[in-house]
């Protein structure tokens, strides 16, 4: 957090007095903590001693001297100009993963359905509406477009954590294997077991999702021999 004792002076920002910030401290706090060209959401930066307004209006300020760039509502950059290129580019995936999977602490989604079925091996198509169930959705299903790219969000019956999150991507798969996959029923079992296999997933970990587990989930488990994969 940027507070006002990492800074010994008093600045004023269009008539506002905000003791120990200016513009150019506030993009070296962005630069530190987010680096260029990456997302910035500014519902989630918190400085010390600075109002949401005031820090709104530094935003507005830095947009307005090419500091900081906006790709969407309350989403913004630090824009650098890559070599190859004439100007600068937040990449949408990047504020996807960012907004609906994961953050530098913490993870509260996965790519489901279609995507991670194409991730895996089970089919070469690759979906134009990207699946991610999420803890951020409160809808059963809905898509948004981020950027120029189309979302199928859906939330999650079971709370993702960092810890879980991995297993219930792949028990999402299984239930939706047959639907996605190009290979044979029998192969489709073996890539899903051989993947298990090298996640080496617990039982203890399996027992406690249990309750985001349907009953489909738990017989392909069984058939294919998926479930004697999971270690003790």
């Amino acid at each position: 957090m940027l507070t006002k004792e990492n800074f010994n002076e008093s600045h004023k920002l269009r008539g506002m007095e905000v003791e120990g910030v200016d513009t150019c401290m506030l993009k070296e706090y962005l630069e530190k903590n987010y680096g260029y060209n990456e997302p910035i959401f500014l519902n989630e930066v918190r400085l010390e001693g600075l109002s949401d307004n005031a820090l709104r209006q530094y935003f507005k300020q830095m947009l307005g001297a090419g500091a900081l760039a906006r790709f969407d509502t309350g989403i913004y950059y630090l824009p650098k100009v890559p070599r190859l290129l004439k100007k600068s580019y937040l990449d949408p995936m990047k504020v996807i993963i960012r907004k609906y999977i994961q953050s530098t602490t913490e993870t509260y989604g996965y790519f489901a359905g279609a995507t991670f079925a194409n991730q895996i091996g089970l089919t070469t198509q690759m979906p134009a509406t990207l699946e991610i169930v999420t803890s951020k959705e409160s809808t059963e299903g809905r898509t948004v477009t981020v950027g120029s790219q189309a979302v199928r969000l859906k939330r999650s019956v079971t709370t993702i954590t960092s810890e879980n999150a991995g297993l219930l991507q792949f028990l999402d798969a299984v239930f939706h294997a047959e639907k996605y996959s190009e290979l044979s029923n029998s192969d489709t079992g073996i890539l899903l077991k051989n993947y298990a296999k090298q996640r080496n997933y617990s039982k203890e970990l399996l027992s406690s999702v249990l309750s985001g587990i349907t009953g489909s989930a738990a017989k392909k488990l069984i058939e294919w021999g998926i479930i004697y994969e999971f270690t003790s």
